[in-house]
């Protein structure tokens, strides 16, 4: 059984990487319900597991699990669990569950390292995760994503031989459209077309776009793709800069079907985030599949700008040099083309189902794949 803060299969990377997981195991989920509006929305996609919801007490933005029938039957369960880290809530209750009973097999997935804001909630915030890396060595298996992040995890002590990286995977059906998708033929006069996919917040830095793309010659377009409480910023910065000259679209949420045309009309797929909250980036999976190159940077802490790294393109992969990339992109079309090739070869090779299915009968006790 799955622990974690949010409700699966959602749009983040968590949620999706729970899903996967969990569509495997055919075991339950149980979540601290952080979006509680999500359960009434229809599931991005096929769920064929049993979720259950676990009350909780809510103090800003941390959830605590409040004492329940629920949360009894997690505790006391002798099936093993596997939580989904950052989250202080998650974290208490596996290692409860461990002191509870000790020689059930409890893992955790460590998907990020945050990178604390200034003020009373970034030093709470740092205060948990000096303490999850300083407790997480107790348990069973400590599973992440890169092997970026791997090396910064035995670096913080936790043991090599309880450290697995299993990347994230994409959807056996969205994995199946991708790779269907032509590789593209670039017209040398073309405008280059680049996309965004991603929640509109500050540390996604959709602005770092937006101003390289105004020292961009050339013609080129822009498609935002997700939402968020920064997205009227965005808007607002996109007109500043462009005068509204309709080079740059807002689409909003879009549902998975929209989702793959937009890969199919793009040229470059950027995720500008500077920090290393965001550790992985699933859609640059989508892209890479999809024969699409993606550009993210190189962060410390972070494995963004390893997963779409391509020989063909060596670049410092900091924000400094992300016009100068734009602009190589715009005036090279063979480039281009070279690089749709070397996306798809890393993807089938790295990232695809057939890899991660072989990784993924490494992370646990043979009793946990009891479901398919």
């Amino acid at each position: 059984m799955q622990l974690l803060r949010e409700w699966p299969p959602g749009f983040g990377g968590i949620e999706r990487v729970a899903h996967e997981l969990a569509s495997n195991w055919q075991r339950p989920v149980y979540s601290l319900d952080a979006q509680p509006q999500r359960r009434n929305l229809p599931d991005s996609l096929p769920v064929a597991y049993p979720r259950q919801r676990l009350p909780r007490l809510q103090l800003g933005r941390l959830l605590l699990p409040r004492p329940s029938l629920q949360l009894r039957k997690l505790l006391f369960s002798s099936e093993p669990l596997h939580g989904h880290l950052p989250s202080p809530g998650v974290l208490f209750i596996l290692l409860l569950a461990r002191l509870l009973q000790p020689k059930r097999w409890v893992s955790v997935h460590w998907h990020a390292f945050l990178e604390c804001s200034p003020g009373w909630s970034g030093i709470l915030f740092g205060l948990y995760q000096w303490l999850a890396l300083r407790l997480i060595p107790w348990l069973s298996v400590v599973v992440t994503t890169s092997p970026a992040l791997a090396a910064e995890l035995l670096r913080c002590g936790c043991h090599s031989a309880r450290l697995k990286v299993l990347p994230c995977c994409l959807d056996a059906e969205l994995e199946r459209s991708a790779l269907a998708l032509p590789l593209r033929m670039h017209e040398a006069e073309a405008p280059l077309r680049v996309l965004f996919i991603g929640r509109l917040d500050s540390y996604k830095r959709l602005d770092l776009l937006l101003h390289a793309l105004a020292a961009v010659e050339g013609e080129w377009f822009l498609q935002v793709v997700g939402d968020g409480p920064r997205r009227v910023a965005f808007e607002k910065l996109s007109q500043q800069l462009f005068h509204g000259d309709h080079r740059v679209q807002f689409l909003g949420c879009v549902d998975e079907p929209i989702k793959l045309c937009c890969l199919e009309w793009a040229d470059v797929l950027v995720l500008p985030s500077d920090r290393s909250n965001e550790a992985f980036g699933i859609v640059q999976l989508e892209a890479m599949a999809a024969g699409i190159p993606s550009l993210a940077f190189q962060r410390q802490r972070s494995g963004m700008g390893w997963v779409g790294q391509l020989a063909g393109m060596t670049w410092s992969q900091q924000p400094k040099d992300l016009a100068f990339v734009l602009q190589r992109l715009l005036s090279d079309k063979d480039l281009l083309m070279q690089l749709d090739k070397q996306s798809r070869a890393r993807y089938n090779a790295l990232f695809s189902r057939a890899i991660w299915t072989h990784q993924f009968q490494d992370i646990g006790p043979e009793q946990s794949y009891g479901g398919s």
